[in-house]
């Protein structure tokens, strides 16, 4: 291990419920005085994100290996070398004592230079159902880092940490911060997500209509791209008091200005409610083959931290009576806020960190 602390190479992306979480544990990282670097895809989501939050990242050619037929599973695989080559020359210069993957297709050259390197290797799986890129690696890591007993039975048993999907700082600082006095209206924070976003963004404001809300209520609504205007015209036309922005800059503060959330059910989201004890509304995205959001959403149900609603077979009338029922009934909402927090693992990414470490000084 380095004498300037723990050197961690983060590799995947593609999506925010990958980038981040990882962006989460770069920040631990970074916070004992250790170096996170990120190895990504110049195209994807990370390419963005990572640099905002401060950290450097470098990039490789990689294909997915699922999708576009025969052609795009043949351009994947012949992919795969090139990338795996890049990568071994990344880790060369960058010497970290760990390698961690976070999901998505750029990760598998990663880990497996690391694995030709004989570095330490690790993975974190955020969602309910293991992901592709994390399945393909799954024997070959040293450590995995999981949210779900569910996901557990897909590592080798002595290898697979139970730990919770990280938030990032921002998150861990709001929810120590007292909530701000309700301003006479209850406050809802609706967010579409990037996927799937049209559906809430059209039932909700049509919902609170009916739930006839409209003077009980304050709505901060994270809408689809180009929506905006459409979205605020629904809510004027009901006569509910709606900001609604195609971006929220500070998702910590608007956590902790709500008092219910109607939501997807990505990793991310669930990990952020439970973190900051919020109840929801949740309407999982329904095109997953493998009902990812559906089985993420599954322990807030079962405790009582969220009404989930099948987005399938659910009206408007439905998603009204779940959102006024728990609005207008203030020890129902309260309850559900505290199964929320008690779901919650605010100490993931110390956790997963602890991990990385002990992996690192092992190969010392």
């Amino acid at each position: 291990m380095s004498r300037d602390g723990l050197k961690v190479v983060l590799a995947g992306g593609g999506t925010g419920g990958h980038v981040i979480p990882a962006i989460a544990v770069a920040e631990e990282i970074a916070s004992r005085g250790g170096e996170a670097r990120f190895i990504g895809t110049a195209d994807r989501l990370e390419a963005r994100l990572v640099p905002k939050a401060g950290f450097a990242i470098d990039y490789i050619e990689v294909r997915p290996l699922r999708g576009g037929g025969a052609t795009g599973v043949a351009r994947g695989v012949a992919s795969v070398p090139r990338a795996t080559l890049r990568s071994v020359s990344l880790l060369r210069r960058l010497t970290p004592d760990v390698v961690l993957g976070v999901g998505g297709y750029v990760a598998g050259p990663v880990i497996l230079a690391a694995k030709l390197m004989r570095r330490p290797t690790a993975v974190l799986e955020q969602n309910a159902t293991v992901g592709f890129s994390n399945r393909v690696v799954a024997r070959l890591v040293d450590r995995a880092f999981v949210t779900y007993e569910e996901t557990m039975a897909a590592f080798p048993s002595r290898r697979v940490e139970l730990t919770g999907n990280p938030v990032k700082r921002a998150i861990l600082e709001a929810r120590e911060k007292p909530r701000p006095p309700r301003r006479g209206r209850a406050r809802l924070l609706v967010m579409g997500g990037s996927q799937g976003a049209f559906a809430i963004d059209t039932r909700v404001p049509e919902a609170l209509g009916k739930a006839e809300l409209g003077g009980a209520v304050e709505v901060l609504h994270q809408c689809g791209k180009g929506r905006r205007e459409s979205v605020a015209a629904e809510y004027a036309k009901r006569g509910v008091d709606a900001v609604v922005v195609e971006f929220i800059d500070d998702t910590a503060s608007a956590y902790l200005d709500a008092d219910l959330v109607v939501a997807r059910a990505g990793a991310t989201t669930v990990a952020e409610l439970t973190a900051m004890g919020l109840p929801a509304v949740l309407i999982p995205y329904p095109h997953h083959a493998d009902r990812q959001q559906e089985k993420n959403a599954a322990p807030m149900r079962s405790k009582g931290a969220a009404i989930v609603l099948d987005e399938k077979s659910t009206g408007v009338a439905e998603l009204a009576a779940a959102v006024r029922g728990l609005l207008t009934d203030e020890s129902a909402l309260a309850a559900a806020a505290a199964a929320s927090a008690a779901l919650g693992r605010p100490d993931a990414a110390q956790r997963i960190v602890d991990g990385l470490d002990r992996l690192a000084r092992r190969a010392r």
